[in-house]
């Protein structure tokens, strides 16, 4: 299965950082496994060739499992664009 590039919106990128950096004040592993967790969904998404249906904005959602982040991204043709990594109860819907 091919994997397609994968390209981080700047304000994605902040986004993960200020998670990380919650985490890692708190607690190094959870930070640590936060990270994995995103970076294995990001892996996913990358490679699987089934998504679901984009919303109205064009963007799709990946839930992560243990933690309350989504990976919100736009599936191009030949890459995927990281949109945020957003917590599910802090300003929803801000990357619109």
């Amino acid at each position: 299965m091919t994997s397609r590039a994968v390209f981080f919106a700047p304000g994605a990128e902040e986004d993960l950082r200020d998670a990380l950096l919650w985490y890692r004040e708190r607690n190094q592993a959870a930070a640590q496994a936060f990270r994995a967790e995103v970076y294995a969904a990001i892996d996913r998404i990358a490679s699987t060739s089934s998504h679901l249906a984009p919303d109205e904005n064009n963007t799709r959602k990946r839930l992560l499992k243990r933690y309350p982040y989504s990976v919100i991204y736009r599936l191009e043709e030949s890459h995927v664009t990281i949109v945020a990594v957003a917590h599910h109860r802090r300003r929803p819907g801000y990357w619109r």
